[in-house]
């Protein structure tokens, strides 16, 4: 079980690898924001694991605190770029 959680993290961190890149290769900032959105995802799952493989559930308590952070900042991001739209 052990092995499979260490696979699964090298997988979520190689994942985040990829959304880096795209953020630095993106042309517009509304694919930059959805990448950046990925990847605190990605995060959110990583911390998901971390608890599993320790065994404590604090890590799964701050990844549901980080994910609530992450929505709050992603809708004040969009809510910036629609009003500069404007």
């Amino acid at each position: 079980m052990q092995q499979f959680l260490i696979i699964t993290a090298l997988i979520i961190c190689a994942l985040v690898l990829f959304m880096v890149i795209r953020i630095a290769f993106s042309k517009n900032v509304p694919e930059r924001i959805v990448a950046l959105d990925t990847i605190n995802t990605m995060v959110i799952a990583l911390m998901i694991v971390l608890g599993a493989f320790t065994r404590k559930a604090l890590y799964i308590d701050i990844g549901i605190v980080y994910g609530i952070i992450s929505f709050i900042g992603t809708l004040f991001i969009a809510r910036y770029l629609r009003e500069e739209g404007k």
